[in-house]
């Protein structure tokens, strides 16, 4: 498939090892700057139809293995936070730790910071911020209005692109993107139902996780709208595979099939970019 072509392998290797866009970009910076790159690579413009796809994770597990990740010294220090031409400013982004990192951090310090990038990450990385300013609009500045838009924006961002996936649904995630595709993966999808991540959310007050929830509203609702509509494009391509009972037993094991699955979510399933969904 040209998707995965030569080529393509190529120019997304060349974005990722050189971080041409940042360090884990959000859908903000990538829109503005992978075109541009990569014509400055190829040194000629050139048309190209792109793919976006991503993996969503239940909220609060994901918070709690950023924090995880956090308290063990890691931080965010390669992303620009690009965006309408420029990078955020210290003001717009303000740190939540002095020095080189936040290593050692207690959960309830960085609960405390508000502008915690942490916070709604998923709503964020997904939603195109130029609607509200960019990140003065997201962190410090946020409103009702202001996550009212993000949250609209994401969900449509997300049911345009060609692919996603959940982390706690990883058969079904295989599935979809083999038949979105016409790929096959060699091996099966792993599904880890005991994280790291669990382990902390048990030892957690029921006050903790509710903070928690609060902090993460928009990527709760983001959450329940990415799964419903995943689960509607599972079942239509199931509906359309006479071979299905066949390729859930054996998904993971490459082999020739009879028939090809061919899947446009633009012209052929109505989804999260209708009108029901707008500004939802």
């Amino acid at each position: 498939m040209e998707l995965w072509n030569g080529r393509a392998r190529h120019l997304l290797l060349f974005l990722v090892r050189n971080e041409r866009c940042g360090l884990h970009a959000d859908f903000t910076e990538l829109t503005a700057c992978v075109g541009g790159e990569l014509d400055r690579h190829e040194g000629s413009a050139v048309h190209r139809r792109y793919f976006y796809i991503t993996l969503l994770r239940e909220p609060v597990s994901r918070y709690l293995s950023e924090y995880r990740h956090v308290k063990r010294g890691a931080t965010w220090k390669g992303s620009r936070h690009w965006c309408q031409g420029r990078t955020a400013s210290a003001s717009e982004v303000p740190s939540c730790y002095n020095g080189d990192s936040w290593r050692g951090v207690t959960l309830e310090e960085f609960t405390a910071c508000s502008w915690n990038l942490a916070n709604n990450r998923q709503t964020r990385m997904l939603a195109d911020l130029a609607l509200v300013g960019c990140y003065n609009g997201t962190l410090r500045h946020r409103t009702a209005d202001t996550d009212r838009v993000l949250l609209a924006s994401a969900k449509r961002n997300l049911a345009a692109m060609a692919y996603f996936g959940l982390t706690e649904f990883q058969k079904i995630s295989q599935y979809v993107f083999e038949e979105t595709f016409n790929l096959r993966f060699a091996v099966p999808f792993t599904q880890h139902n005991a994280t790291v991540s669990g382990a902390t959310l048990a030892a957690l007050s029921p006050a903790q996780v509710a903070q928690i929830k609060q902090l993460n509203s928009l990527d709760l609702e983001l959450y329940d709208f990415a799964k419903g509509l995943m689960f509607k494009r599972f079942e239509a391509l199931r509906k359309r595979d006479s071979d299905f009972e066949f390729r859930w037993r054996h998904l993971g094991e490459v082999a020739p099939r009879s028939g090809v699955t061919e899947f446009d979510w633009d012209s052929n399933l109505e989804d999260g970019t209708t009108e029901k969904y707008k500004g939802k």
